[in-house]
């Protein structure tokens, strides 16, 4: 589905990363420039994606090692928007299950983080963990269960894209752990949660709604959360594709790769 019309009037583009302009350690053909031309006409870029593996800054290192020029993008990910939500609600002392991603958003905020079981933990934050373990659930369950600790997962997603093939995403560990709780999350932070799109929004200062459109690849995630907050969509092929899914979530619109975004998205008229 490509629109009739193009959308106007978009000042801010925010993209998912995964499956959008990157594919494990591959970057999407033709998405360095086609950002680069976003920039040079006025387009405040921002990246809003689910995964927490990796610091705000490691994502900065990897968008460098790629070949896009990162010195201006705004990244929210879901570990940032963890710790800015249980800073939200004075929380101090956090047990993680995650990668050092999540370690390093949490610690930049001022908390206490454990990895193993001790007393006076607050809550759980899991993310995505490549190394997770029998053990780590153990310990997420003590806190959980026997200290009544507050349940946070990063986001949802139950695969990840590499370059080929599928593995299991953070959704997958949470899943794990909510089983063996008998327990949902007392929330997910991530996408189709809106939050971190509004989030994305206060850091780079416009809170627009309409002025801004978000591109992702999984209807059930990316599409879902912008048609949450209120805003634009943009469905790219080059990921996840979740098609069971294209009848009751309807993006504003639909591409095969982000080099094709000037197809349906017009530049601001003063440019």
């Amino acid at each position: 589905m490509k629109l009739d019309t193009k959308l106007r009037n978009k000042h801010i583009v925010l993209l998912d990363c995964d499956g959008v302009v990157w594919k494990g350690k591959q970057a999407i053909e033709g998405a360095q420039i086609c950002l680069k031309k976003l920039e040079q006409n006025g387009i405040k870029l921002g990246f809003v994606t689910n995964n927490s593996s990796l610091s705000r800054e490691g994502f900065n290192q990897k968008f460098s090692k790629l070949g896009f020029d990162s010195s201006e993008y705004t990244i929210v990910n879901s570990a940032y928007g963890a710790a800015k939500y249980l800073e939200e609600r004075e929380y101090n002392r956090m047990f993680i299950i995650g990668e050092s991603g999540l370690r390093e958003e949490l610690e930049l905020q001022g908390f206490y983080v454990a990895e193993t079981y001790e007393p006076k933990l607050e809550g759980v934050c899991i993310g995505w963990d490549r190394q997770l373990t029998w053990q780590k659930l153990a310990d997420a369950m003590r806190v959980i269960l026997n200290d009544n600790g507050f349940f946070l997962g990063t986001n949802p997603d139950n695969s990840y894209p590499l370059e080929d093939f599928l593995v299991p995403g953070a959704g997958a560990g949470i899943a794990a752990l909510s089983n063996a709780c008998n327990k949902d999350p007392d929330i997910i932070i991530g996408k189709p949660n809106r939050y971190l799109l509004d989030l994305a929004l206060k850091e780079i200062g416009h809170n627009q709604i309409d002025e801004a459109v978000y591109i992702g690849d999984r209807l059930s995630t990316d599409i879902a959360a912008g048609i949450n907050a209120g805003m634009d969509t943009i469905l790219v092929r080059s990921g996840i594709s979740d098609d069971h899914l294209k009848n009751t979530i309807i993006p504003t619109a639909e591409i095969d790769s982000i080099a094709d975004i000037f197809s349906v998205l017009a530049l601001p008229a003063n440019n």
